[in-house]
Parts: structure tokens; sequence; C-alpha cells
């Protein structure tokens, strides 16, 4: 079909605008990028939710360029976490504190009110009333003493919501600054980073840095008092006067921390040494503050202490009893000292062993460490049931693992961890590693038929400490496993070997290496090849691994390969021949 030249620019005209009527109407109805989705978002959001959002306080709408402090929905306060309740009779009023004043009789009211900057609490038709700086108990007093002045009515006064302080943190801190908390924070939730403003998520963290003192922290007070902090004591002993309540305008210096001493020994809180030394502070004050003595402390102490060159040390004899008990001779402490307390040896040693499996009670036994013997235990024990396996019965002295390490498996295993280690090896340090690896290292060596049924007494060992005595279940059967028709457990038959049980498994397999073939013994876990194991115990399980495919193909590639270079000498060593 032939078109005039104007037919086709009319048309191509007509294609365009198409085009742009159909763009306009799709972006009418899908936004062009994640900016028109967000746009077309909040547009679709305003026509459900009204435009201003009253909280019911005054003077909010002002705060909207602060997104934390604008929230949709009424504001919730949450609640403070208090260690107790308020006390009435010792709590200070404040700017700030959130209090409901009920009404009822002549009138029923009822208000929400917050005491204001000046420290007045406004109760609608009665004159300001002064409560700042008032016991929670007085300002009730005051509040309904004014409120029945007005009103000829029964008032009730409740404290709602506790007003923020600011303090301030200054010396050796993370963080030194300014801190919003509550009157019924202490200084060590400050300190010590917890959650300090509830209401808006906000957490202060001052955050003590290592120089800096623990124990002798400073709260000045705007009144002129100073209060210690002591945080060691609190944390330690629970001390709540070394941890105080905090007020508005309250100054906390941490001052770098001062000389030390030491305890070392049998005292409660033994995790840790050092403690910072105050003044006029004596050995019965280090051992307090060290959680006090245990049971097991020898009542006659050593201290250590440095001479004025710093390197001459002096030892002192001190008698705990005395110490602790007899304060009008105390023993100060200085900088430095070291305080060792000692154990009474052998103090009421633990000693018991674990009977478990086939026995008739089974359990936790007591013993005398080094002296009860194996059958006396099991004889504690009520002795063995029918179906207890005596040929697999084992003793596991688990103090071992403690004290006799082996140094050379442990040098071997980091060996192999690392890549080409095995390699390294020489074939006896690998069969070692392979050996030990796979056997239980803490049996003890004996047999339990040769002492239960045989009357051996050479084989009833003493016991120790943790000992494990194990009694399986009678397992009559063998387990067949790798490369055989039917691999599982074919019943035990006394007398029999390897290739008996092989062949009720259905024989082997195309694939079995017949040569390699491992037994595993139920008892020790020891491997040994088929000829060793002449005769096989119940649980004993046969391995048969599977023949290693050979690759062929490659094999002819590389053989190929050495022929030719064979090939290649030759006529090379020919011809220098001829030469």
């Amino acid at each position: 079909m032939n078109f005039k030249t104007e037919e086709v620019a009319q048309m191509r005209w007509l294609c365009i605008l198409l085009g742009v009527l159909w763009g306009q109407v799709t972006s009418a109805q899908e936004p062009k990028d994640l900016w028109d989705l967000l746009d077309r978002s909040i547009q679709s959001e305003r026509t459900v939710l009204p435009e201003e959002i009253s909280f019911g306080a005054p003077g909010l709408k002002e705060e909207r360029e602060r997104p934390e402090l604008v929230e949709r929905g009424p504001r919730v306060e949450r609640v403070v976490a208090l260690d107790r309740p308020v006390d009435p009779n010792s709590y200070v009023v404040g700017p700030g504190d959130g209090f409901v004043v009920y009404i009822w009789g002549q009138v029923n009211q009822y208000h929400d009110l917050t005491v204001t900057p000046e420290g007045k609490l406004i109760v609608p038709y009665v004159e300001p009333i002064k409560v700042a700086g008032l016991t929670l108990a007085e300002a009730k007093r005051r509040v309904i003493q004014k409120v029945q002045e007005r009103y000829r009515a029964k008032v009730s006064v409740e404290l709602k919501s506790l007003r923020r302080i600011r303090v301030f943190v200054t010396g050796y801190v993370a963080q030194p600054g300014a801190y919003d908390v509550t009157p019924v924070h202490r200084a060590m939730d400050v300190l010590m980073g917890v959650e300090v403003t509830p209401k808006y998520e906000v957490k202060a963290k001052a955050g003590l840095m290592v120089a800096g003192s623990r124990r002798n922290i400073k709260i000045f007070r705007r009144n002129g008092d100073t209060l210690r902090v002591d945080l060691d004591r609190f944390i330690n002993l629970g001390d709540l006067s070394a941890n105080p309540y905090l007020e508005a305008g309250d100054i906390i210096y941490v001052p770098p921390r001062s000389d030390v001493v030491h305890i070392y020994g049998a005292v409660k809180i033994g995790d840790r040494s050092a403690y910072e030394l105050l003044p006029g502070e004596t050995v019965a004050d280090l051992v307090e503050l060290a959680g006090g003595l245990r049971e097991d402390a020898w009542h006659v102490a050593e201290l250590v202490r440095f001479k004025d060159d710093g390197v001459t040390k002096e030892r002192y004899t001190i008698d705990l009893n005395e110490q602790l008990h007899n304060p009008d001779d105390p023993f100060y402490l200085k900088p430095g000292d070291q305080l060792f307390i000692r154990h009474i040896p052998n103090w009421r040693p633990r000693a018991w062993v674990e009977v478990i499996g086939e026995v008739k009670h089974p359990g936790p036994y007591p013993i005398k460490d080094g002296v009860t013997t194996l059958s006396q235990v099991i004889e504690e024990a009520g002795g063995f049931t029918k179906d207890a396996a005596l040929e697999r019965a084992t003793l596991e002295r688990r103090q071992a693992k403690f004290v006799l390490p082996d140094p050379e498996f442990q040098r071997l295993r980091q060996i192999s961890s690392v890549m080409g280690g095995l390699e390294k090896m020489k074939p006896l340090e690998y069969d070692y590693l392979k050996t030990r690896s796979r056997e239980n290292r803490y049996l003890v060596s004996v047999d339990f038929e040769k002492l239960f049924l045989e009357g051996d007494k050479s084989q009833d060992v003493v016991l120790r400490y943790g000992d494990v005595i194990n009694i399986p279940r009678k397992w009559e059967t063998v387990t067949v496993s790798g490369q055989v028709e039917h691999p599982g457990m074919v019943p035990f038959v006394k007398g029999m070997g390897p290739d008996y049980y092989i062949r009720q498994a259905g024989g082997y397999t195309r694939k079995a290496d017949k040569g390699k073939v491992q037994i595993i013994k139920a008892r020790t876990q020891v491997w040994m090849s088929k000829d060793e194991a002449k005769t096989l115990e119940p649980g004993d399980t046969i391995f048969v691994p599977e023949h290693p495919e050979h690759d062929w193909w490659g094999f002819v590639k590389d053989a190929s390969a050495v022929a030719g270079q064979l090939a290649t000498f030759v006529i090379l060593a020919r011809s220098i021949a001829n030469m």
C-alpha cells in the first residue's frame, strides 16, 4: 500500500499526540518514582486523618519542628521504674510533678494538675498553692486545707507523675555533661548507664573511665551538702546509703582513682582482688568489702606491706578473729597493702562417684576418695541386673581430663589443624593421633568379668572423686555396615568370626574392598583389621569400606604422557650418541 508524503506526516503526528495523551493518563494513575509514591501516600493519609491532632496540652503546635515530641493519638506517659513506693515523708515536691485532685461532696470535680515552674499548684477557683520544697505529705495537707477553705467537700490529692530534674556529671567519665533524671533515680543509674529519661526513650550513660574512682565519688548539693558515692560498697554489699537519690542541680564529680589495696584467698567475692583505699579503712573493712570470709578461711592471715622505698617488704601476721570481732584495736591499711587469707585444707571435701546403667539402684554414691573400691560401690548400688553386659562395662576417670593432660596429642592435633599438617607428620605420629582420637583417653583399665565373675581382686581398683561407672545393657547383636548386601544388626553367635556375620548380611557387594574390612570393638572403640579379630563380642561393628574407583582415562592420559617423554628422551639420547 502506497501513502503520500502528507498522509505519512499526518499519521506520524497523530501517533505522537496519542503517546503524549497516554503518558499523561498513566502518570495520573501510577507514580513516576518513589517520591511520587510517598507524596501520594501522604495525600491519601490526610484524607483519613485530621489535619491537626490535639494532644490536650497548649502550646504543643509550636513544637512541630521537633518530630520526636510529636505523636499521633494521645500521649501516654511511661511508668517510671521504682525500687520502692515513693515515701510521702521524704519525697520533696518540685516544679513538674503531676498531681490528681479529687473533690466530692458540695461539688464533684477532678483536676489533673502540674506544679508550675514557680512551684505552685493551681486548682481552679482556688488561690495558687505553694508546694515546691515541701515533702509530699506536707504538700497534700496544704492542698487539702486550701481547697476545703473554698468548698465544703472531701478532697483527695495523689501524686500522678514524677518531674524530671537535671544533674551534672563531671570528672573522669566517658561523657561528662548534663543528664535528665527523676527524683527516684540514684547516682549509679547515671554513672553505670541505665535508662534515666523514660518519657522519650533517651538513655543517659556517663560511663566511668578506667582511671576514675569507684569509691570516692562526690555529689555536691545546691544547699552546700556533700555526699559520697561508693559503688563497690553498694554492688558488693547492697548498702543503699552508698548510692543516694539524686536531687535537682546535683553535681556528680568522679575524681581520679586513688591508691589500692589487694586481698587474696578465702573471701566470698574472690573474682576481684584490688579495691580502692579510703582514708581510715582497716583490715575488717577490706574483708567486709570482699563479701566476708568463706567458711573454709583460716583465721590467721598474712599482710605484706611495702616500706617507703617501694621495694622492701614487711610481713605481718593478722588474727582475723580479733580484727573482725574486736574493733578496739583495728589494723589500719596503707596504700599497696596485700592481704592473704588462706584456706583450711581438706575442708568438707566433696567425694562421690556416679553409677549408670544396669545396676539395681543407679545414681551418685558418696565415697572416701582413694579408699573406696569399685566392688564396694557396686554392692551399695544393689548389684547388677540380669541384663548387665560386664564385658563392655567401663570405669571413666574424669579427673584425668584436668590432672593428666596429653601434651603430645594436643601438639599433633594443632599440627593436623593446619593445612598440609598431616603430610608433615611421621607415620608413627599419624598412627598415634588416629588411635588416640578414636579411643576414650580417660578409661581406667578394669576387667569387670574377672572381678565380679572370677573374683580377681587385682581388678578391684580404688575410686576417685568424679569417677563414672557405666554398666551397659546386653546387646546380643553385631552391626555390619558398609558395602554388604543387607547392612544392619546380625544376632550374636558366640565364637563366630567376621566372615560369618558378613555372610549373614548377604555378603559383599561388587564395590566392597574386601582387603580393608575393619572391626570396631564396642568396649574400647579400637579399630582393627579383620584378620586381627578372630572372634567378636556383642555390640562390635564390622565396617566394609568401598573400593576406590579408578580414573582409567586419567591413568591412560598420564601413562601416554610419560611414554611420550620417555620416547623423546630415547630419541634425544640416540641423536647425541650418533653425533
